[in-house]
């Protein structure tokens, strides 16, 4: 080999010592959290409470949620987190008179005016009526998420209705914020939806009767407003039911028993 070739030579192998090394190294982190409500109040079954009894995640578009907890939530009385008890034990009936001369409740502790009731004589004016402030009862379930949500609400009479119908119970809905109920809730909260306390809630449904056809409520928001606990990123859903509709009971409705199943569903749009 001459002098030539060998320069050659040695010039290639140095550019081939020379050159630097290559790897490709591939790494893909993947994360993806679904549209979560929690939803939360007295267990159906057993009274317990507070209890998360529905978890709801959606899966898809459309009607693709999935409920992870079987069984459903029960309602507390609002307030506190005592469960709704059953309709005979939580009957409200017109009792007790006030400084005006108007029912406010009753003295027994059905909750019923009956027989046990007892009244002094009081003096009837222009303004005494029946009732100051109606027949009302009120119930409320906690709610938490990460997405924006709807509620569909159904109503149904139960066997044994007498004089009263779907259309005598009055209807109102609405949103705490933040409170304490013997668990406080909400300091890291928002309103589901921008409108605040009534925001998103169908306002056309003013009794039972009119349920069914619409969600009752469409956020456009998550409750979650800042780093938090279930509890402390939680709102409260307020129902309010008034014998009589939106003007109350009177005399004029005679006498009668209604019992109502309101039922709630919470899922993702």
């Amino acid at each position: 080999m001459n002098l030539r070739k060998l320069m050659l030579a040695g010039g290639a192998v140095a550019a081939l010592v020379g050159a630097p090394a290559q790897a490709s190294i591939i790494d893909n982190p993947q994360f993806q959290v679904l549209g979560l409500v929690i939803v939360w109040g007295a267990d159906s079954a057993t009274g317990t409470t507070p209890v998360v009894s529905d978890f709801v995640i959606n899966s898809g578009a459309g009607d693709a949620d999935d409920d992870l907890i079987a069984g459903d939530v029960h309602a507390v009385v609002t307030g506190t987190l005592s469960p709704t008890p059953d309709a005979a034990a939580q009957a409200v009936s017109i009792g007790e008179f006030d400084a005006g001369g108007n029912f406010i409740a009753s003295q027994s502790s059905t909750g019923v005016l009956d027989a046990s009731d007892s009244f002094t004589a009081f003096t009837l004016t222009d303004d005494t009526d029946i009732f100051s402030e109606g027949l009302t009862q009120s119930s409320s379930f906690y709610v938490a998420s990460n997405t924006a949500f709807a509620i569909n609400a159904t109503a149904t009479a139960a066997p044994g209705a007498t004089n009263f119908t779907l259309s005598d119970i009055g209807y109102d809905l609405s949103v705490t914020q933040t409170g304490d109920d013997g668990l406080a809730f909400g300091d890291d909260a928002q309103f589901p939806h921008t409108g605040g306390a009534t925001g998103g809630v169908d306002a056309s449904v003013t009794d039972l009767s009119q349920m069914g056809t619409n969600p009752i409520f469409v956020g456009n928001q998550r409750t979650a407003a800042t780093p938090g606990t279930i509890a402390s990123q939680s709102v409260r859903f307020d129902a309010v039911y008034t014998l009589g509709g939106t003007t109350g009971y009177d005399l004029s409705l005679g006498d009668g028993n209604i019992e109502a199943n309101v039922v709630y569903t919470v899922f993702v749009p």
